[in-house]
């Protein structure tokens, strides 16, 4: 998991974009409740296994020492408020067929999520952060299913579309609160990450944003990871460049602690 931004030095221009921003950290999350190739995936994938190990989840949500000095529990609960707002904007967007139908599977499957951690070094209305959520399913073949719609050239088209939309009803509330004009734009692409667990696969959304010839670029990156029969999602909202093999490094130990967990 990597990514690159840069954050604006002026604090009141901050301020005035962290509306993009929390559009940011919300999509990444219910990133999380996108799911398999279709509607029939509740059943079609279900097979005999063993249920979660939910202590064994636990062990794989990342802990403070994941992460570069400095990094520190936010104590900044991870937000959910605005899911049913992405998921009534991906409604109407073909490309996000399955991802509104496993948004309401994943609602019924084991989960946890860690707390939210972010660079305390940095001003904290722009500040990098970093969570996980983990989820466990009842068997591999049905967290196989969920995992292949990660790695599907739909949900890349899903999540433009999804940011595109979302993205120009921010810009028009900040623009008609007055001050100068924003113009925004979103990119998603997918990432070449090293190789974690069963499957991986990872995106990146770049939002540059631009007030008053100001140039600012915050981007947001989800990795998710299929161990067995557990999908792990890791986001990470980035107002500056991460420091080198930051992603990779908190990946590898998260994934390296569950496999231990599991194995005990």
């Amino acid at each position: 998991m990597t990514g690159e931004a840069g954050v604006g030095q002026n604090h009141s221009y901050r301020r005035r974009m962290m509306p993009l921003a929390v559009v940011i950290a919300v999509i990444g999350i219910t990133l999380t409740a996108c799911g398999s190739g279709g509607t029939s995936s509740a059943t079609s994938s279900t097979t005999a296994g063993s249920g979660p190990n939910k202590k064994a989840m636990a062990a794989v949500l990342l802990q403070v020492s994941d992460l570069p000095s400095g990094w520190a529990d936010s104590s900044k609960p991870q937000s959910s408020s605005s899911e049913a707002e992405t998921k009534k904007a991906a409604q109407s967007i073909p490309a996000c067929r399955a991802f509104v139908a496993q948004a309401d599977i994943e609602k019924k499957q084991t989960q946890l999520s860690s707390a939210t951690f972010n660079d305390s070094a940095m001003p904290s209305d722009a500040a990098n952060e970093a969570s996980n959520q983990v989820v466990g399913y009842g068997s591999e073949a049905q967290a196989k299913t969920a995992y292949a719609a990660y790695a599907s050239s739909q949900t890349s088209v899903c999540l433009q579309q999804v940011f595109d939309n979302l993205v120009k009803e921010q810009v028009a509330s900040i623009n008609a609160g007055g001050g100068p004009p924003a113009t925004v734009t979103a990119e998603v692409q997918i990432l070449g990450v090293p190789a974690a667990g069963d499957a991986t696969t990872a995106y990146e959304i770049v939002l540059t944003i631009d007030v008053a010839g100001t140039a600012q670029k915050i981007g947001f990156v989800v990795q998710i990871v299929r161990v067995g029969q557990y999908v792990i999602s890791y986001n990470a909202t980035m107002y500056q460049a991460a420091p080198d093999k930051f992603g990779q490094n908190l990946v590898d130990r998260s994934v390296v602690r569950f496999g231990a967990a599991l194995a005990a």
